[in-house]
């Protein structure tokens, strides 16, 4: 078994176990030592990818708790019928509550439209609000009508494609890796055509525009470079896949 060979499967037994907190870095690296040198970068980078999908977590329990409280309230505010309407007695309290309610009731649907946005935005393909996700930035991008801006947005998009290909990877769903490389491809192309779309007299801004793409594209040819070393072998087809597309946008810039 070839040194790449072992590592692989290495990262591939003691993931798990750097992700539970079972094991650290130094632990693993003691019982492989004559693997130290090339297996702790590696370790230290799936350290790092771990570490970033916590941050795109959402608080466990978030959306459904917004959801029991909804319910309570609705309950709670839960309207009568004419006659009893008709016949009941008009306290100041009744005043205060009718005029109370309709207010509640906004509140309440800014939280479940904001719990409905959060969750989109969180996420990735193969989830039920992806596609409101992607219809969200279709919008954005519809409402935004300053070319440099436009620009600037698809270069945004380009970053939270390479984010949800992490993300995938972290996962094991590495069936919908190819969707997500030709997502990241259509971002790629879509801020390469705005920036041949920006008027001549905006060329002293258009350069800075296309330094920010090819920094954006270098990094993420060099983070999935790395997700691919510390990824399984069943995982690189897709990533070959996204590598040669940010390669492919890096070379037609240049």
């Amino acid at each position: 078994m070839n040194i790449e060979h072992r590592i692989d499967k290495i990262l591939e037994i003691y993931t798990p176990a750097i992700k539970n907190g079972q094991e650290t870095i130094d632990s693993i690296i003691e019982k492989y030592p004559k693997y130290a040198n090339a297996l702790r970068p590696r370790l230290e980078a799936v350290l790092w990818l771990l570490n970033a999908k916590k941050n795109f977590e959402p608080r466990q329990g978030y959306i459904s708790s917004s959801r029991q409280y909804m319910e309570h309230q609705f309950e709670t505010i839960r309207p009568h019928g004419f006659w009893q309407r008709l016949f009941s007695r008009y306290t100041p309290q009744r005043w205060v509550f009718n005029m109370a309610a309709p207010v509640i009731v906004v509140i309440l649907l800014v939280l479940i439209i904001n719990s409905a946005i959060l969750t989109a935005r969180l996420s990735i393909p193969g989830d039920p609000f992806y596609s409101t996700k992607l219809l969200t930035e279709d919008i954005q991008v519809a409402l935004t009508f300053n070319q440099l801006h436009k620009t600037d947005l698809y270069i945004e998009f380009s970053r939270e494609r390479t984010t949800e290909f992490v993300e995938l990877v972290l996962e094991g769903d590495y069936e919908l890796l190819p969707v997500a490389a030709n997502r990241l491809e259509t971002e790629i192309i879509a801020s390469l055509h705005s920036l041949n779309e920006i008027p001549t007299q905006n060329q002293a801004v258009e350069q800075p525009m296309i330094l920010q793409l090819r920094d954006t594209l270098t990094n993420e040819i060099f983070m999935l470079n790395m997700l691919k070393d510390t990824s399984p072998t069943t995982a690189y087809p897709g990533i070959e896949l996204a590598i040669q597309v940010a390669q492919s946008g890096l070379m037609a810039l240049r």
